[in-house]
């Protein structure tokens, strides 16, 4: 299609497609943060295993200020990029992200004690990846209404009566929770490992992923910066052919004009 529009043939798309990316994107002037203090969304996209893309962006706006390639998302890059936005005057109330502990670490040794709300949209896609969407035995399925009902809690009462039918559940399949097999060279395994892992993750939550409780305005979710990620793993799945030396030039030219469409758009 490319080819018929232009009028060019497909090798001399290819010739200039590649010279393209040979350059780096020009420098884009993106304003000065606000005055006010926002919130700081944290979120990266793998692309296979080549490399880990992180993404930062306020709550209040589209524009990906900040990212960087790495190879994992290591803590001391990542505490890098967030000296990096401290030293351009970039001030946050409080921070949403995946629950890495990478990322933990480096909001601590950055930012202190800000309040960190780990992503509620990740824990829960953790706890259905390990017990499935739709389980078969009644028991996992009441731990799934558990995980469910997470999204309706919008109080600390609402967050007491969950924790308590939470505990009600787990003393109720203590027994589910412990049943191993046993081989005859003495090793042994829990039977329902899915489970297990929900249950851990669930214990958790109440004290990583309910910060927006005491902070109104927080995001409980990195939603916001993963939907500017969605679209970028699309062009990245159009174009998976492309060779590997040539894939961050694209990823920093498709960033450059996403920031250079929101900018337009909020002239």
């Amino acid at each position: 299609m490319s080819s018929k529009f232009s009028g060019y043939s497909i090798g001399k798309l290819q010739i200039i497609f590649h010279r393209f990316l040979s350059q780096s994107p020009p420098d884009l002037f993106i304003p000065q943060p606000p005055t006010e203090e926002t919130y700081l969304l944290i979120d990266g996209l793998w692309f296979g295993k080549k490399f880990c893309l992180v993404l930062y962006r306020q709550d209040n706006s589209k524009i990906l200020f900040k990212y960087s390639f790495m190879p994992k998302e290591y803590g001391t890059l990542i505490a890098k990029d967030l000296k990096y936005l401290k030293e351009n005057d970039y001030h946050f109330v409080g921070v949403v992200s995946d629950g890495g502990t990478g990322i933990r670490k480096a909001v601590f040794s950055t930012l202190g004690h800000i309040p960190h709300q780990i992503c509620l949209a990740h824990l829960h896609r953790d706890i259905v990846s390990a017990i499935g969407k739709k389980p078969k035995d009644k028991r996992v399925r009441e731990l799934k209404n558990l995980a469910d009902h997470l999204w309706l809690i919008e109080s600390k009462e609402a967050l007491r009566w969950w924790k308590k039918e939470l505990s009600n559940w787990i003393n109720n399949n203590w027994k589910f929770l412990r049943e191993y097999r046993r081989e005859e060279n003495g090793h042994w395994w829990y039977i329902h490992k899915g489970p297990r892992k929900a249950v851990r993750i669930l214990l958790s939550i109440p004290e990583t992923s309910f910060k927006f409780l005491d902070h109104p305005l927080m995001p409980k979710t990195t939603n916001a910066i993963e939907g500017s990620i969605s679209v970028l793993s699309r062009k990245y799945l159009i174009h998976r052919g492309i060779k590997e030396e040539n894939l961050k030039p694209f990823l920093l030219w498709y960033i450059y004009f996403y920031n250079l469409r929101i900018l337009s758009q909020s002239k």
